[in-house]
C-alpha cells in the first residue's frame, strides 16, 4: 500500500490532464489553480516535451555528477547563468527545493570556513514566517515554529526575525524588519552569523507577500557591512512566477546564492538549482578544494535535459510575457471577491497570487485557527471542481489565512475566468457562516 501523508483523505485517482484541467477515474474534472504548489508551470498533457524526454532518456540513463558531463548539461548550466544577475557565474542542479536550500547553507559555510580558516560562522538568520524546506538544515531555518515542533529535538535551534507584513504594518514594515535584521547580527555576533536566507517575496508561509520598496536593498547593505552571506529563496515565486526569471529582479539586489525549483522541469521531474556568485566560487579555486556536499542526482544530465526544453517553450512562446498579463487580469478579478466582507487585500506580483481572509477588515483581525477557514475554502471548492492552495498560522498568535492562486504560465482568459467563478461560488456558499462567525469572534 501507498504511504500518503494524509492518513483518512481520499484522494481522486487523475488518469490525465489537459491544460489547467485534470480528469479522474471516475470522471470527475478538477480545474488546478495552483499546479499542485506552483510546479506545473505549463499545465498538464505536455505531449511535446513528453516526446523529447523519451529521445534524450534513450541516450545515457545516469551520469555521477562527479565523474561525466555531457554537452547539454552543460549548455543548460550556460542558459541558467546568462538569465541570472550578473554576480552570477555558476549554478548547481539539485533535486528539490529542500535539497537547494540544504546545499545553499553547506556553500555558505564552505565559502566563510575557507576565507576566515575557522568554523566559527554558524549561525543562520530567517524571517519568521518563512519557509525554506524540510530536510534538516532547511527546516531549521523554516520561520514557522508549528512546522518545526515535532522534529525540533532533531534541530539545530537558529535565529529569526520578522518578516516585512505591508498589510498589517505598511508604514514602517520594511524599515523596522531591516533594522531588526542588524540588531540580531549584533546580539548573536558578526563573528558567528552565516548567512541570512529571505523569501525575496514570501510564498506559501504568509499568503503571498511582497516586500515594501527599499527592503531588500537595506537587507543586502547590512549584509555586506557584517559580511553575512545573503541567500535568496526562489523556490516557490522564482523562475518567472513573478513574471521575471527572478522574483528579485523587481528590487534590482543581488544576492550571493539564490536557489530556485518547483516548476523548472514542468513537473515531469525533479529538478531545482543553486545560483552561486562568482566571489564564493572563486574563493573556493582559491582554497584548492572541492565542494564538500552532493546528491546521488546532482547535475543529473537527464534533469538538465528535460529543463533545457522547459525554457525552450517558455521563450518561444513568450509565456513571462503572458505571466505579466494574466497575473495582472487575474488579481483585478480576484478584487472582485472583495466584495464578500470577509476577503480582504488581493496581492501578488505575476501569476503568484493570493488574498487575506479576515474576521474584520478595519482591524485587520483574522479568524481564531479553530475555524479551518482556509481549509474550508479548499474543501468546498474541491467538492466545485477547483483545485487551490492555502496559507495558515502565520501570525504570532497562530492564527492567519489565505488563499493561494498559482496557475500555469499559459493559462488562458477562459480558465482564470473559471478559477475565479469557483471560487465566488464557494465563497458565497460559506458567506452566511463566516458572517456569523465574524460576529462571534468579534
Amino acid at each position: 500500500m501507498l504511504f500518503h501523508r494524509r492518513f483518512e483523505h481520499r484522494y481522486p485517482r487523475i488518469v490525465r490532464g489537459s491544460g489547467a484541467w485534470l480528469y479522474d477515474d471516475e470522471g470527475n474534472t478538477f480545474l488546478d489553480a495552483v499546479g499542485g504548489a506552483g510546479v506545473a508551470i505549463l499545465g498538464h498533457g505536455l505531449e511535446e516535451l513528453a516526446r523529447q524526454a523519451a529521445e534524450s532518456m534513450r541516450h545515457v540513463s545516469y551520469l555521477h555528477g562527479t565523474q561525466f558531463t555531457t554537452p547539454e548539461l552543460e549548455a543548460y548550466g550556460e542558459r541558467l547563468v546568462a538569465l541570472a544577475p550578473d554576480n552570477i557565474s555558476h549554478v548547481l542542479l539539485m533535486g528539490s527545493g529542500s535539497d537547494a536550500v540544504e546545499t545553499a547553507l553547506k556553500l555558505a559555510y564552505q565559502f566563510h570556513l575557507g576565507k576566515s580558516g575557522t568554523g566559527r560562522k554558524r549561525e543562520v538568520i530567517a524571517t519568521e514566517p518563512g519557509y525554506h524546506g524540510a530536510t534538516g538544515l532547511a527546516l531549521a531555518v523554516t520561520g514557522k515554529a508549528r512546522d518545526r515542533l515535532l522534529f525540533s529535538g532533531l534541530l539545530r535551534e537558529q535565529h529569526f526575525i520578522p518578516a516585512p507584513d505591508v498589510y498589517r504594518r505598511p508604514e514602517q514594515s520594511g524599515e523596522a524588519c531591516a533594522d531588526a535584521l542588524e540588531r540580531k547580527i549584533l546580539e548573536v555576533g558578526p563573528e558567528n552569523c552565516l548567512a541570512f536566507i529571505v523569501e525575496p517575496v514570501i510564498g506559501a508561509s504568509m499568503g503571498v507577500s511582497v516586500p515594501p520598496t527599499g527592503y531588500l536593498q537595506r537587507v543586502r547593505d547590512i549584509c555586506d557591512r557584517y559580511d553575512v552571506t545573503l541567500i535568496f529563496d526562489e523556490v516557490m515565486c522564482g523562475f518567472g512566477r513573478c513574471g521575471t526569471w527572478f522574483a528579485s529582479e523587481a528590487s534590482g539586489v543581488q544576492a550571493d546564492i539564490i536557489v530556485q525549483g518547483k516548476g523548472m522541469a514542468a513537473g515531469l521531474l525533479p529538478l531545482s538549482a543553486v545560483y552561486a556568485s562568482r566571489a564564493i566560487v572563486e574563493q573556493l579555486h582559491r582554497d584548492g578544494v572541492n565542494f564538500a556536499h552532493g546528491f546521488t542526482f546532482t547535475n543529473h544530465p537527464f534533469s538538465a535535459a528535460v529543463g533545457a526544453r522547459v525554457l525552450d517553450v517558455i521563450e518561444r512562446d513568450d509565456l513571462l510575457e503572458n505571466v505579466q498579463r494574466q497575473g495582472h487580469e487575474l488579481r483585478g478579478r480576484l478584487r472582485e471577491l472583495t466584495a464578500f466582507p470577509w476577503v480582504d487585500d488581493v496581492r501578488g506580483l505575476g501569476l503568484f497570487c493570493g488574498f487575506e481572509l479576515v474576521a474584520d477588515k478595519h482591524t485587520r483581525r483574522a479568524f481564531p485557527r479553530t475555524a479551518r477557514l482556509a481549509e474550508q475554502v479548499l474543501q468546498r471548492a474541491m467538492r466545485r471542481g477547483g483545485n487551490f492552495y492555502f496559507s495558515i498560522g502565520y501570525l504570532p498568535d497562530g492564527s492567519g489565512d489565505s488563499i493561494l492562486v498559482m496557475p500555469p504560465y499559459n493559462v488562458t482568459t477562459p480558465e482564470l475566468n473559471a478559477m475565479v467563478t469557483v471560487l465566488r461560488d464557494t465563497l458565497a456558499e460559506l458567506d452566511p457562516d463566516v458572517r456569523a462567525l465574524a460576529r462571534q469572534s468579534a
